[in-house]
C-alpha cells in the first residue's frame, strides 16, 4: 500500500511537470523578444546582425535622421545628443556592442507560423560595468533601408543579401527571452520549446526567406611582368588591342579626364581585375562575368559585360564570357563577397569554391 502511494505521488509529479512544460499548439499574434549575441553568430551563415545593424543605423542616429526612442513603448525620443552622451560613458563604441534585441510578433494557427519584425533595442556596458540602454528603433522607420541595403557577408555567405532577407531567414542564432508577459524565469525550458516549435518543428509550416547561393568573386589576372604564363601575356595583349581600337567606348563609359587628354597616345594595360557572380544549381557552380577593370598609368577603367559585348570582344574564337570562365590564365582571388582574401590562399579558395559546400569556403 505504501509503495502504491509513492507511485501515485510520483505520477502526479511527473504529469504536473509535463503540464508545466506544455506549450500552446495555437496562439494569436504575440509580442516576443529575441536576444542575439555577437559571439554566437556562426561564420558559416556569412553575416552577423549584431555587428551589421548598428553599423548601418549609427550615422543616421548621430545626425538625427532616425528616431531612437527610450523604450519600445515610444513615448519619449532619446535624441542624438543624449545618445552621444551615453556612448561616451561606454566601454566600447556603439557599433562594437555584443548584444542585439529584436522585437517581433509571432503567431501559430493551424500549424502555420507567421512573424513580423517590429523593432530593435540596443544596449551596452558602461566603463563602470553597468548596463546602458541606448534605446529602441522602430522597424517601420527603417523598413525601406533594411530591404534595399545589402548586409556585409564573408566568403561563406551570399552576396546581394539584404538586411530584411537576413532577418526573415531565421538562419541566425538567437534566444527567445520574452513571450507575451512571460520572461521564462520560472520555466526556462518553455523558451526553448516555443523557439523550436516556431522555427524548427517539422510539423509546423513556415515561409522563411530562402537565401540564394550566390557569391561575388573579385580576382586579378596576373600581368606578364610578374607571370610567365603565355596565356596571361596573350590575354593582356588582346585586351590592350581592343581598348586602343575602341577608345570612344571608354570615353562613353565615363573615362577619366586623363584618357580624354591622352586619346591619341597608345594605352598600355598594367593590371586587370575581374568581377564575377557565381551561383550554384544542384551543387554545380556557374560563373557569370560581371565587369572588368583595367589599370592604365595607375588609373582605372571599368567596363561591364554589356559594354564588352558591344565591342564584340573575342579571344581564341570564343566570346569573352566563355573564355574567362575557363580560367586558363593565372590569377589571384582578392575578394569574396565583402571579405578581402590573402593572395597565398587563392588556389585553396578557388578549389573550395568548386568543390566545398559554399558555407565552408574558408
Amino acid at each position: 500500500m505504501h509503495l502504491n502511494k509513492i507511485f501515485i505521488l510520483f505520477l502526479i509529479f511527473t504529469l504536473g511537470c509535463q503540464a508545466q512544460k506544455k506549450i500552446p499548439k495555437n496562439y494569436d499574434f504575440t509580442p516576443v523578444m529575441l536576444h542575439l549575441s555577437e559571439s554566437r553568430q556562426h561564420d558559416s551563415i556569412g553575416y552577423n546582425l549584431v555587428r551589421a545593424i548598428p553599423e548601418l543605423l549609427y550615422p543616421k542616429i548621430l545626425t538625427g535622421d532616425l528616431a531612437i526612442w527610450e523604450t519600445s513603448d515610444k513615448k519619449y525620443i532619446l535624441g542624438a545628443e543624449q545618445f552621444t552622451k551615453l556612448e561616451k560613458t561606454a566601454d566600447r563604441p556603439f557599433v562594437r556592442n555584443k548584444d542585439l534585441f529584436i522585437h517581433e510578433f509571432w503567431k501559430i494557427f493551424k500549424k502555420n507560423y507567421e512573424f513580423g519584425v517590429q523593432g530593435f533595442t540596443f544596449t551596452g556596458t558602461s566603463k563602470k560595468g553597468k548596463t546602458i540602454n541606448y534605446g529602441y528603433v522602430d522597424a517601420p522607420d527603417i523598413a525601406n533601408l533594411l530591404s534595399t541595403e545589402y548586409i556585409p557577408c564573408n566568403a561563406n555567405g551570399s552576396s546581394q543579401l539584404t538586411y530584411w532577407d537576413a532577418l526573415h531567414s531565421k538562419t541566425y542564432q538567437f534566444n527567445l527571452i520574452q513571450f507575451g508577459n512571460d520572461n521564462f524565469k520560472t520555466n526556462p525550458r518553455k523558451s526553448t520549446d516555443l523557439q523550436y516549435q516556431a522555427v524548427h518543428d517539422p510539423k509546423i509550416l513556415r515561409e522563411l526567406t530562402s537565401i540564394k547561393s550566390k557569391k561575388e568573386i573579385v580576382y586579378r589576372v596576373l600581368p606578364p611582368s610578374i607571370n610567365s604564363n603565355s596565356e596571361n601575356k596573350s590575354f593582356y595583349l588582346i585586351m590592350q588591342d581592343y581598348l586602343n581600337k575602341n577608345k570612344q567606348t571608354i570615353l562613353n563609359a565615363g573615362g577619366a579626364e586623363y584618357f580624354k587628354e591622352n586619346l591619341y597616345k597608345p594605352w598600355k594595360i598594367e593590371n586587370i581585375t575581374m568581377t564575377e557572380v557565381w551561383t550554384k544549381y544542384k551543387n554545380i557552380p556557374f560563373q557569370e562575368f560581371s565587369s572588368i577593370e583595367f589599370f592604365i598609368d595607375q588609373r582605372a577603367i571599368k567596363l561591364t559585360n554589356k559594354q564588352l559585348e558591344e565591342m564584340d570582344v573575342r579571344i581564341n574564337l570564343q566570346g569573352f564570357a566563355e573564355y574567362v570562365s575557363e580560367k586558363r590564365f593565372s590569377f589571384l582571388i582578392e575578394k569574396i563577397n565583402d571579405q578581402e582574401m590573402a593572395a597565398q590562399n587563392s588556389d585553396q579558395l578557388y578549389n573550395a569554391l568548386l568543390r566545398n559546400p559554399w558555407n565552408k569556403v574558408r
